[in-house]
């Protein structure tokens, strides 16, 4: 079902959660509340908008347990929260709930494109032919998704990154602001690419890479 048909809760209340929540509402979707994992702040107000603070992670995770309707009038869900492997759990828990993709109206997705559930496409993006965008991952502001790339599950493509034609980029890894893949390279599972770095070579699973050629991070003891 198309996001613009749906009243949303919001899965997280920080910066990305309002971030979420406003290509949320620029696609068509009425945001209804938020979701926070500090029960404390049920009721109070997100800066920067005009909906409250719904109810606790833990509240959400009681509703769907007992298979009740979602609060609010709410009829699906949106994933606002930024950090990778978070965002990965929260999706595994919320697996028996609608998860639509959301899709700013600035964004241009090729019709051949596929974004997948809980996606969420930034504005100014551009993802082209044969493009697969996986379930609970971000394309931000400005980012380039050349053809036949495949985006992983709970991955993050940061604002203004280049992803070059045939690229895979697997479930959970960040690829940071500025960065450029070169084609048919592979970065691995939970790898991060550190932002403005040049990918030349394939990035092997839970590394992280930085500079121009783009190599293996190491720490002085």
């Amino acid at each position: 079902m198309a996001a613009e048909t749906h009243a949303l809760l919001i899965c997280g209340a920080g910066g990305h959660g309002r971030v979420v929540a406003d290509v949320a509402r620029a696609a068509g979707a009425r945001v209804v509340g938020f979701i926070d994992r500090d029960a404390a702040k049920v009721g109070q107000r997100v800066a920067g908008t005009d909906v409250d603070i719904a109810l606790s992670e833990a509240d959400l995770s009681k509703c769907i347990a007992t298979d009740g309707p979602l609060p609010c009038g709410a009829t699906a869900l949106g994933l606002g929260i930024g950090a990778n492997r978070a965002r990965a759990n929260c999706r595994t828990r919320l697996a028996s709930v609608t998860l639509p993709p959301l899709v700013h109206p600035s964004a241009v997705v090729s019709p051949s494109a596929v974004v997948n559930a809980g996606a969420v496409i930034m504005p100014g993006v551009v993802i082209n032919a044969g493009a697969v965008i996986g379930a609970g991952a971000i394309v931000n502001t400005g980012a380039i998704v050349e053809h036949d790339c495949v985006i992983g599950e709970d991955a993050h493509v940061s604002p203004g990154a280049i992803l070059a034609g045939g690229i895979t980029v697997g479930r959970g890894a960040w690829i940071g602001a500025g960065a450029t893949v070169i084609p048919q390279v592979r970065v691995g599972e939970w790898a991060v690419v550190g932002a403005g770095a040049v990918v030349i070579r394939d990035v092997t699973d839970s590394t992280t890479v930085v500079g121009n050629p783009a190599r293996p991070l190491t720490r002085k003891h």
